[in-house]
């Protein structure tokens, strides 16, 4: 291997081993941290209906699935750097339910947006409206 091979190599391993070591800013991890509970039947429909709003106005691809359990896109297909969400409700008993949500991409660059921001402002928005 000649010295442009291996220096070519060893700039894509730190570009790579860069991008998987990036620290998330402690706002976005606060929000990533804190779950979303709703705890009656008006509570949950609106930020149901919120969540159903941010997936359709943010992912990358349509909706696959929705139904008052699950909210999920299509699968983003290879390379492609737009967010697929999936967004999920579980009962907790008594009227209440945990809303789950995650956002992934297929590249091995990153997402656009970056999933964990993105995620941030899903919670932000199904709990708030903003």
């Amino acid at each position: 291997m000649n010295i442009k091979a291996t220096l070519s190599m060893v700039g894509a391993t730190l570009l790579l081993s860069g991008c998987a070591t990036q620290k998330i800013p402690d706002h976005i991890q606060a929000d990533l941290n804190k779950p979303i509970f709703c705890n009656n039947e008006i509570e949950c429909k609106e930020m149901w209906e919120r969540a159903t709003y941010f997936v359709t106005a943010n992912s990358g691809f349509k909706l696959q699935i929705h139904n008052d359990i699950v909210i999920q896109t299509y699968s983003p297909p290879q390379n492609s750097p737009a967010l697929a969400f999936k967004i999920t409700k579980e009962p907790k008993g008594d009227g209440k339910y945990q809303i789950w949500t995650s956002a992934a991409c297929n590249n091995i660059f990153g997402c656009q947006p970056n999933q964990y921001v993105a995620i941030s402002q899903a919670k932000r928005y199904i709990r708030h409206g903003i």
